[in-house]
């Protein structure tokens, strides 16, 4: 599928500091997930630094309501994937979720536009129903250190688990800088038996 209109200009587009994550294993973003035995793969498609173009881009689209730049950047991403085989047994792609009350503040979920994204050029479906967010936790860009594990602990919880039996689930996020937020989701979804978990994320931050 064809990339859609740029939102965003060509100078941020050159500026961007892809990975390669994709292709490489081991790397900066699996290790963070590496402890959990149902974790398979994990790969950022651009390496974050505060005040960089993806860091103000991924700011624009949370905070701005210009969500349409994930939209975008998740169609670039997609297209470098499929040089690899990282997306090739994904069976359902699960975006990291809102607690309600900031999904109806903000308006949107600004990963679910990552979500959406991936599976306009990869074709695999999109699962909003079977994780959902039940505390309104501070944003960990307010925490520090083991704050940030604490601050997520207990936050998701998951529906009807035997529905996602040895399901293979993309999570995705707009920026990992712990991972805390997505072990938290992992660990909730630990429930879903035989399941297999795989990372994606826009940003990694170093």
């Amino acid at each position: 599928m064809a990339i859609p209109n740029p939102v965003i200009c060509k100078e941020c587009l050159d500026s961007l500091e892809r990975t390669e994550q994709f292709a490489l294993r081991d790397n900066l973003t699996e290790d963070l997930f590496a402890m959990n035995k149902q974790f398979e793969r994990g790969a950022a498609f651009c390496f974050y630094d505060k005040h960089d173009t993806v860091s103000n881009l991924i700011q624009k689209a949370k905070y701005s309501r210009q969500p349409e730049i994930n939209l975008f950047l998740a169609h670039l991403a997609a297209q470098d994937g499929l040089l690899s085989d990282f997306f090739d047994d994904i069976d359902v792609i699960i975006p990291i979720p809102l607690h309600p009350r900031r999904y109806r503040k903000r308006g949107y979920n600004q990963s679910d536009y990552i979500a959406q994204g991936l599976s306009d050029v990869l074709h695999i479906p999109i699962d909003t129903t079977h994780v959902t967010r039940i505390r309104n936790n501070p944003q960990q860009a307010l925490t520090i250190g083991k704050e940030r594990e604490r601050n997520v602990e207990n936050i998701f919880e998951v529906n009807h688990p035997e529905e996602m039996y040895r399901k293979h689930i993309l999570i995705v996020d707009d920026v990992i800088t712990t991972g805390s937020t997505i072990r938290s989701c992992m660990d909730a979804m630990s429930a879903f038996r035989g399941a297999r978990f795989s990372v994606f994320a826009l940003a990694k931050a170093r």
